[in-house]
């Protein structure tokens, strides 16, 4: 069993309680360790991401579901930035993630999904 390390303590500040019960069982729950590495983000550092181009959300006009509170983005343990995008590690947090919202009857939506932002993980529409 994995436990939260206090830097993903920390960074699940600010973020709803519903996607904190979801990583944290799934912390529990899964076979590849992880840590959270972005929970609720301010607009300054929207706005950043946005002329970086890392988001298509402008923070202002168009908010992040980061800037609600109502996504992370997580890393497997021992991730590096240039690890492969097939790394396997992805598609088992990922499923993990979405055993642990229909054990605790919470709808997530995945980048993993989008093809593009597989460490970004949402409450869906109506949680």
């Amino acid at each position: 069993m994995n436990k939260a390390s206090r830097r993903t303590r920390e960074n699940l500040k600010g973020v709803n309680h519903k996607l904190i019960a979801v990583v944290g069982y799934a912390l529990a729950i899964s076979e590849v360790d992880f840590w959270v590495n972005e929970g609720l983000r301010s607009t300054e550092t929207q706005q950043e991401y946005y002329k970086k181009g890392t988001t298509k959300c402008d923070g202002i006009k168009n908010k992040s579901k980061h800037q609600l509170g109502r996504a992370v983005d997580i890393y497997y343990v021992g991730w590096k930035n240039t690890d492969s995008s097939n790394d396997p590690r992805w598609k088992k947090l990922r499923d993990t993630f979405e055993l642990a919202g229909k054990q605790l009857g919470v709808n997530l939506v995945f980048g993993y999904d989008w093809g593009w932002d597989k460490p970004h993980i949402q409450l869906a529409k109506g949680e």
